[in-house]
């Protein structure tokens, strides 16, 4: 399903009108860290239809209670081989540990008449309307609380349909959700093996339907009676359609006026306006990722024209964008193009996203025989209460023995999993563990690895030499003189002083700091990243 070749570029270079979901692609948002911490929003306009007959316009938003946070590229395409049913399993596991994911219900309405005040056509499928010209505005909450008992019958068989509305809920004349009210129902026949997909146990509606509907393949309705049509007198006028005050279903009665053609409208012809927008909207290290994206996608095209036609789309976004792309890419550097508008949104970043917890994040305590006990038992209760998940990490798995003659529980093996399936690393001190781990190369390649992808690193004790033999390019980190109980720079978190867990006090400075940092998901501001080796 890649994207990184010819025929893919060669379309969307032709075709303007990608442009701003090409943006999103090439950027964080098509690599989120979890189903659970992904916003979702429909690209249609529908309409909200009151008992009056009043219409409005409204765009639905789930917004994900933990946030919305992302992987890296370099993270993802390895934990494609590590762990490639990573998100699937991260939404299992949350699920099975109660960790409810959670998705605020949230909507953006729009009057009728005020349909024709943006700067784009609100009913074109490919702009969105700024959160900050119309607030998204909170009505309801999903919480996904269960998990399927068998995922074919449950998840494969689900039949989805932009069709399947209530009373109030209407469409409009968004010609791509025009398209799409006819083909679901073609996907569905074909996908689910008939016309009787709505009577799979998934997709069965609660309440019973009485309608004229018979056979085909899969029909599972015993019907009684004579008749399959109406009007009938047979079986005393029933089954016949519910009228609007019997809680039938009655379409909005738009007016409209003008001519019926088969060609777009002008107003759909802004094929850029948005994906400046979007590009303006983003911090420095969200811009980096976008301009590496797109130098990897376009860096395995092998025909040089369509490298350059992209370079010059790109530069209809902004002139600077198309330089950096050009630059990796081995194209020549575009002319300027038209001046940026220099719009922003801020609600389309990422940075601006909650940072409010860490729960059911995941972190690796890197351990070995010898481990102080203490400062481990001390981190992993103050994490658990905080709703996270700490599991040590050894080279071999069954047990480690403490310093203080304690068995400890390895939970996974530097072989059977790998830094980029936590959130987050930790080592805790104890001189054999410390010096076990600096003579091997797999905690290394950890820390390096979870450095290089900006994660939070803490250390504590003896343990702060394993991070002083990795190689955190660009970290200070305190001598063993430094009296200070708590040191951080750059999402490194340590402290030096021996025997942290049997201080009460320091390690809940440490636990703090920890917590804190992780809380900010990845630190971007490690400048000599890319100097590491991972």
């Amino acid at each position: 399903a890649s994207a990184a070749h010819d025929t893919f570029w060669d379309f969307v270079s032709l075709v303007p009108e990608t442009m701003h979901v090409i943006m999103w692609v090439l950027s964080d948002r098509a690599l989120p860290r979890s189903y659970r911490m992904m916003e979702g929003f429909g690209v249609h306009t529908f309409r909200f239809v009151n008992e009056a007959g009043k219409a409005r316009f409204v765009k639905f938003h789930w917004k994900p209670v933990l946030g919305v946070h992302s992987l890296v590229w370099d993270e993802s395409q390895k934990m494609a081989g590590k762990e490639p049913d990573f998100n699937r399993r991260d939404l299992w596991e949350a699920i099975e540990a109660g960790h409810y994911p959670e998705y605020e219900l949230g909507i953006q309405v729009v009057e009728e008449e005020d349909e024709h005040t943006f700067d784009f056509d609100l009913l074109d499928a490919t702009k969105l309307i700024p959160e900050e010209e119309v607030p998204v505005r909170i009505v309801g909450k999903m919480v996904l609380n269960q998990n399927p008992e068998n995922f074919f019958a449950e998840t494969e068989q689900a039949a989805f349909h932009p069709g399947h509305v209530v009373s109030g809920i209407d469409f409009t004349n968004d010609p791509l959700l025009q398209g799409r009210l006819f083909s679901y129902i073609d996907t569905q026949l074909i996908r689910l093996g008939g016309p009787n997909f709505v009577e799979l146990p998934i997709n069965r509606p609660v309440a019973p339907v009485h309608n004229n509907q018979r056979d085909g393949y899969g029909r599972q309705t015993i019907n009684r009676g004579r008749v399959a049509y109406f009007p009938n007198t047979l079986g005393g006028g029933c089954p016949a359609m519910a009228s609007w005050a019997e809680g039938g279903y009655v379409h909005y009665a738009e007016k409209l006026e003008g001519r019926k053609v088969r060609e777009r409208s002008e107003s759909f012809k802004d094929f850029y306006s948005q994906a400046t927008l979007f590009w303006n909207s983003m911090s420095e290290a969200e811009r980096e990722h976008i301009v590496a994206a797109a130098q990897f996608e376009l860096g395995k095209v092998e025909i040089i024209a369509i490298r350059e036609r992209m370079v010059e789309q790109f530069n209809q976004i902004d002139h600077d964008f198309a330089v950096r792309v050009a630059e990796g890419i081995g194209v020549a550097v575009p002319a300027a193009g038209p001046p940026n508008h220099g719009k922003t949104s801020p609600a389309l970043s990422m940075e601006n996203t909650k940072k409010e917890s860490i729960v059911s994040r995941k972190i690796a305590a890197l351990v070995a025989d010898g481990v102080d006990g203490a400062e481990l038992v001390a981190v992993k209760q103050a994490l658990t209460a905080a709703g996270a998940e700490l599991q040590t990490v050894a080279k071999f798995g069954g047990t480690v023995r403490s310093a203080d003659g304690e068995e400890i529980k390895v939970d996974k093996t530097f072989l059977t999993s790998a830094s980029v399936v936590f959130d987050a690393l930790y080592v805790p001190g104890g001189a054999n563990s410390v010096e076990s781990l600096k003579g091997q190369g797999d905690p290394r390649h950890f820390l390096n690895e979870a450095f290089r992808h900006g994660k939070t690193i803490a250390a504590s004790g003896d343990g702060v030499e394993v991070l002083a033999a990795a190689d955190l390019a660009g970290v200070q980190l305190p001598d063993a003189a430094n009296g200070a109980e708590v040191f951080a720079d750059q999402g490194v978190v340590v402290s030096r002083q021996n025997g942290t867990g049997a201080d009460g006090s320091a390690m809940t400075a440490f636990t703090e700091h920890l917590t804190a940092a992780m809380k900010q998901h990845r630190h971007w501001t490690r400048t000599e990243k890319d100097a590491v080796p991972a």
